[in-house]
């Protein structure tokens, strides 16, 4: 609903900095930045006219509302008071909106234009030239960016200081040519030019590079750092002045399964006083005035009360913790399916842990816990009328993201690595834009029926065009549910979808709460 209040037209009304524009070619993209801790929506992205972003760009700058309405006026040709009613909607929105344009729908965000003092002392402003007013709109349905990726995820390297026995990661293939910060940092600078809506950075242990200061700096100045960094990593003192001195304010996220040590010497293979050397790390950033959060990974191993117990009485102890995150592990496509089935807990075992996390911990706990539930709800080979109608989660491979690989290949998605079937190009000779458009990457969006092997139902479906170019197939479950050379298999969500080789789901077991100890032998193998 709008703000009934009628704006004062004296008053500086600024584009909300917690969003960014970009042009994508005859429509434009409004999104939400990470970290952003004002008013507006979060993870936020719609198709917007281009003569909306015209509008928008107006408000990049230190002007009156006023001085705004009679620039956009003579630069659209209208009225002063018809630009009045245009913009009107935009102030101080209280809730998410569309308004229509021909045949479409087009959405916009809460609190698009506020006053310049909800902006925070830090605001600068960042002057954008009035957006191209073409009067045309392409499709606001269409998925796929044309003008590039709208998140760029670095693998910086694949190395870690932990054995994690669940770890989805390609930590086997030897990079022998990596990228050099220069080349790093030049593609950064490509990347805010877009713009990006962010720049995700992760391992291996982002923490071994040995630049990694100077890449996260470079991603704070462009205003386009990632919503958290993780690592398994006990920090130091200087680690945490050198992230200080990056001014980096978003989540640094601790993986920290258990504050036992025989578990996490099963779980990740970490020596006997690694667990000590995590507690003082947090310790040290509670003191730092840095934001943090905790990351648990469910398995056999920590999935019961008095180890959870345990986990939640050292984290009450701290001042500051934002929050405290628990998922259950999920398969790999880098480790046997076998392997991982053991670590898998039950699903009752799971949903019974997160019920009585949530009765006897979150309503006293200091700080937010987040359960992942979904991840045990989610449903399989139940879903009909083509993939971009399944439910979970939306695949951004193809659509919106790309991902770099320590030696500069690129992989439309995070848990494919060096897979040659999705690698669309390398960013060591080439720009996001080109590896985005490449030869590779149109052939994986554009894939015939002829293609597909026999074997798959996708073969002979009726709405396999429909279903394809919906780009919302997940390639990385398609592989741990059937196998590499399955790979053009219908996504696991699909009503037409076989029986499973590796489940993906969790087991239907026998509810045990509690265990007086926890497991001091790895289970069977």
């Amino acid at each position: 609903m709008m703000n009934l209040l009628l704006p004062d037209s004296n008053s500086c009304y600024i584009l909300n900095p917690g969003y960014g524009l970009r042009d994508d070619e005859l429509r434009w993209i409004i999104f939400s930045k990470p970290g952003w801790e004002g008013v507006g929506s979060r993870n936020w992205k719609s198709f917007i006219h281009p003569v909306h972003a015209s509008i928008f760009s107006f408000f990049t700058h230190r002007r009156t509302l006023e001085e705004n309405l009679q620039l956009i006026a003579a630069h659209c040709g209208y009225g002063r008071s018809k630009m009045f009613e245009r913009v009107l909607p935009f102030i101080e929105n209280d809730e998410e909106f569309f308004v229509t344009w021909g045949s479409n729908h087009i959405y916009f965000p809460e609190q698009v234009l506020i006053p310049l003092e909800k902006a925070g002392a830090d605001y600068r402003f960042r002057e954008m030239e009035p957006a191209e007013n073409t009067g045309f709109l392409t499709n606001v349905y269409s998925r796929r960016l044309t003008t590039g990726p709208l998140q760029v995820t670095f693998m910086l390297n694949n190395r870690c200081t932990t054995q994690c026995r669940y770890c989805y990661a390609d930590t086997q293939t030897q990079v022998r040519n990596p990228l050099s910060t220069l080349r790093i940092l030049k593609l950064i600078d490509e990347a805010a030019a877009l713009p990006v809506q962010q720049v995700n950075l992760m391992g291996g242990e982002v923490f071994l590079h040995p630049d990694w200061e100077t890449i996260l700096s470079a991603l704070v100045e462009r205003d386009i750092a990632p919503d958290f960094v993780s690592t398994k990593i006990p920090l130091t003192a200087v680690h945490i002045e050198k992230l200080q001195r990056t001014r980096f304010r978003h989540a640094v996220q601790v993986s920290l399964d258990a504050v036992d040590a025989d578990i996490l010497t099963e779980t990740i293979a970490a020596d006997s006083g690694y667990a000590e050397r995590m507690k003082q790390s947090l310790l040290r950033l509670d003191e730092s005035g840095l934001k943090y959060q905790i990351a648990t990974v469910l398995t056999t191993a920590n999935c019961n009360v008095d180890v959870m117990e345990r986990m939640y009485a050292f984290l009450s102890g701290l001042k500051h913790l934002h929050d405290w995150r628990i998922t259950p592990v999920s398969n790999s496509i880098t480790k046997p399916y076998k392997e991982l089935s053991h670590l898998k807990p039950g699903k009752q075992q799971a949903i019974s842990l997160f019920d009585y996390i949530e009765e006897h911990f979150v309503p006293q706990a200091p700080f937010p816990i987040v359960l992942n539930r979904e991840a045990l709800e989610q449903k399989y080979r139940c879903d009909g009328g083509g993939c971009l109608l399944f439910k979970g989660h939306r695949c951004s491979a193809l659509t919106s993201h790309f991902f770099i690989l320590p030696d500069g290949h690129v992989s439309i998605c995070e848990q494919l690595y060096w897979n040659p079937r999705f690698l669309i190009g390398n960013v060591k000779h080439s720009n996001l834009k080109s590896v985005w458009n490449s030869p590779q990457a149109e052939k994986l969006m554009n894939i015939p029926r002829e293609e597909i092997q026999e074997s798959s139902p996708c073969r002979k479906c009726d709405i396999f065009d429909l279903c394809y170019k919906a780009q919302n197939r997940c390639w990385s479950d398609t592989i741990k549910a059937y196998g590499p050379d399955c790979w053009d298999y219908p996504d696991p969500r699909c009503e037409h979808a076989p029986k499973m080789k590796n489940q993906l789901g969790y087991k239907i077991t026998s509810v045990r709460n509690r265990q007086e100890s926890p497991p001091t032998q790895p289970s069977p193998i």
